[in-house]
């Protein structure tokens, strides 16, 4: 049978939920012979799973037994995004790009038991709710992660337009999980806006992920107004970007390179060379235009790969924190019975030959966003557990000094400090409402306003 090549992408657990990732559906081929220490092996675990049905204090489904196995002989390979997946599943990700449904607007990795969040995509249900990354999804309405599979947790995480779903998160930093509840929407993302910052003589482009057949075409017209409109210098934000397709990566790492610069190679087993891509020469080119990226841990896959093919030919300064590091293609091969297993088969390298997986991108200048400490966390928890936040946001609907003096009067009746730089930062989040037309404020984004600084 021949292999089924599907969309170049990396491969990402998505719930919106559709898969970004390189991708490919493979046919089973003839399965290697095993070894005669596999045979020895394979006998020991035929015989420890007859004792587990025959004298474990509980009775067990058999296939709940060999499922665990399965399991177990993937994750001690530490990759966990190579992993078995069930007939239900498998179902799923064969009709993932089947129609419209409602979803909360995520991107997931499933580590220990959890999902962990990637990035929140902007002006989603789960953006509006301020989930981050690395928040980890344990319980879903009710229901502990743990206790579920893959396609059970995907299948209460989908559903109708306007319906309502509850998830219980697990936060660094704060002492005790915390519940949000969201309304599924149909998820249609704008991926990409730009603005110009004529008192800075800068151009600013928002990726929100790197998605959509006309998206190299709109970043490129983007890049020309702003030039047209009096912009010196460009910054690139891709924070809270988890990636999506390659060939998007790569014809916009081209339009800033001369013809013939590495831009990402692809290695398999043993670190061969599998393919390696390079810059073309084309008309449109951005060659003298000073670039800065901005990135964070919601920065991945095909964010770094830009990210890293700039930073490496010295033609973008990188700004913020550390990225994700996903950096990693599967192949999802169809297993006898409906079932299937993704196997994590090649890994992404920057020009200079530093592997993204697992390490992410390094920015040039790290600059901290100004965020909330311990107490002021436990603070920001307490409105909400009282729930203070909601109505104040209610009857608040304009960011203004007004609504600070406000929001400052009810921390001083509940006895709580906050500082003015978090306070005013936390309202501009809240009060956009998921609005993904809000000009960035450099008052209060200080890794944007240093990044503008840091270009010449």
């Amino acid at each position: 049978m021949n292999k089924v090549k599907f969309s170049e992408r990396f491969l990402w657990i998505s719930v919106t939920l559709s898969l970004l990732g390189l991708v490919f559906f493979l046919s089973i081929e003839k399965v290697k012979a095993i070894s005669s220490d596999g045979e020895k092996y394979l006998q020991i675990l035929h015989e420890v799973v007859a004792y587990i049905e025959n004298d474990f204090v509980e009775p067990q489904e058999e296939k709940k037994i060999y499922i665990g196995a399965i399991q177990g002989a993937l994750h001690s390979l530490g990759d966990p995004h190579t992993r078995f997946i069930d007939v239900d599943e498998f179902k799923e990700l064969q009709n993932e790009t089947k129609g419209s449904f409602g979803g909360i607007g995520v991107e997931l990795n499933y580590q220990e038991n959890a999902f962990v969040i990637v990035a929140p995509i902007e002006g989603t249900p789960a953006w509006k709710a301020g989930l981050l990354p690395q928040d980890k999804i344990i319980e879903i309405n009710g229901k502990p992660v743990k206790s579920l599979s893959q396609a059970e947790s995907f299948a209460m995480m989908r559903g109708e337009v306007g319906t309502s779903i509850s998830m219980k998160i697990e936060r660094k930093g704060l002492k005790e999980p915390f519940v949000v509840n969201l309304v599924r929407e149909l998820i249609q993302i704008r991926f990409l806006r730009s603005f110009y910052l004529p008192e800075k003589e800068t151009g600013y482009i928002k990726l929100v992920q790197f998605m959509g057949k006309d998206t190299g075409k709109e970043f490129a017209t983007a890049v020309k107004n702003l030039k047209d409109s009096g912009a010196k210098k460009l910054v690139i934000d891709l924070r809270m970007n988890p990636g999506g397709l390659l060939d998007l990566a790569i014809d916009l790492a081209d339009l800033f390179l001369p013809p013939n610069s590495d831009i990402v190679s692809v290695k398999g087993r043993g670190g061969v060379l599998i393919k390696s891509f390079k810059s073309e020469d084309r008309d449109l080119k951005f060659l003298d235009l000073p670039v800065a990226i901005l990135v964070n841990g919601g920065s991945a896959s095909a964010s770094e790969i830009l990210a890293g093919a700039l930073k490496d030919n010295k033609r973008a300064l990188i700004v913020g924190t550390q990225s994700f590091g996903k950096g990693s293609v599967q192949s999802i091969i169809p297993l006898s019975f409906g079932a299937g297993v993704a196997i994590t088969i090649q890994k992404y390298y920057t020009p200079s030959g530093i592997s993204i997986h697992g390490k992410g991108i390094t920015p040039d200048h790290v600059i901290n966003p100004v965020s909330a400490n311990e107490d002021e966390k436990y603070a920001l928890e307490k409105l909400f557990k009282k729930n203070l936040i909601r109505p104040f946001l209610e009857s608040h609907s304009e960011f203004n000094e007004s609504s600070i003096t406000d929001f400052k009067d009810i921390l001083k009746k509940e006895n709580l400090k906050i500082s003015d730089s978090v306070i005013r930062i936390f309202l501009f989040n809240e009060m956009r409402m998921g609005s993904s037309q809000s000009k960035p404020r450099l008052d209060l984004d200080i890794q944007l306003s240093e990044a503008i600084n840091l270009l010449k």
